[in-house]
């Protein structure tokens, strides 16, 4: 059965997604990590790739970004990717095979209203797995980028403090509003991977009909 097509802009702020095949570990080591992240710096700076990326998260067996894209199209970011790093990890590991499930889920988001909702999401997703008790404790988020040391410049700080706000003030008032994320638990039921598009239900519905006026102008 062929693949739906995917719902991709230029400068789309899509929140990317994908895991280990069998829900496998894609990490087994510290090297692993360090290995990602390398590859997510060189997508910009060998590759040229023209995006900006907002938050990520690499867990054992899966990952999380929020990026924004522009000239560079969505697939070509993640394909390379997801390619360089899984030959990468199987010859590190000796292994054959795909490291990934399936082709990368992308959700396409309203910037101003996803970011912080998403970015809350994907930060505390290693609380919520057990695999820390704050935020400083997991060392393979963008949290330390923004927060603390890191030996990455992964995150586009300028387009962060856009949309946070760029005082010592407002910078505290997002790590509240991520420590309250701790609270709520595991949750992020109105912005779903169930829906291709979060946002206002007015930003969904011209993402939709832009989506299929672009569709028919490809098969004509």
């Amino acid at each position: 059965m062929p693949r739906s097509a995917r719902i991709a802009f230029a400068q789309g702020f899509y929140h990317v997604f994908n895991r280990g095949v069998n829900k496998e570990p894609i990490f087994l080591e510290e090297a692993d990590y360090h290995t990602f992240l390398k590859r997510l710096v060189a997508l910009r700076t060998s590759l040229g790739y023209d995006h900006s990326i907002y938050t990520y998260i690499l867990m054992p067996n899966h990952f999380h970004l929020l990026l924004q894209t522009r000239k560079t199209p969505l697939a070509k970011i993640m394909t390379s990717l997801a390619t360089s790093y899984s030959m990468r990890f199987n010859k590190n590991h000796d292994r054959v095979g795909t490291l990934f499930q399936n082709r990368f889920k992308s959700k396409l988001c309203d910037t101003d209203s996803y970011f912080l909702v998403g970015s809350r999401y994907i930060l505390t997703n290693s609380i919520h797995a057990g695999l820390a008790t704050t935020l400083e404790d997991y060392p393979w988020s963008s949290y330390h980028e923004l927060f603390g040391t890191s030996h990455y410049n992964i995150i586009d700080q300028k387009d962060i403090f856009r949309l946070i706000g760029s005082t010592v003030k407002s910078k505290e008032a997002y790590r509240q509003f991520l420590l309250d994320g701790i609270k709520l638990g595991d949750q992020e039921s109105e912005y779903g991977f169930d829906r291709e598009v979060a946002g206002s239900a007015l930003f969904s519905s011209l993402a939709q009909k832009k989506f299929m006026r672009r569709k028919k102008t490809i098969k004509s």
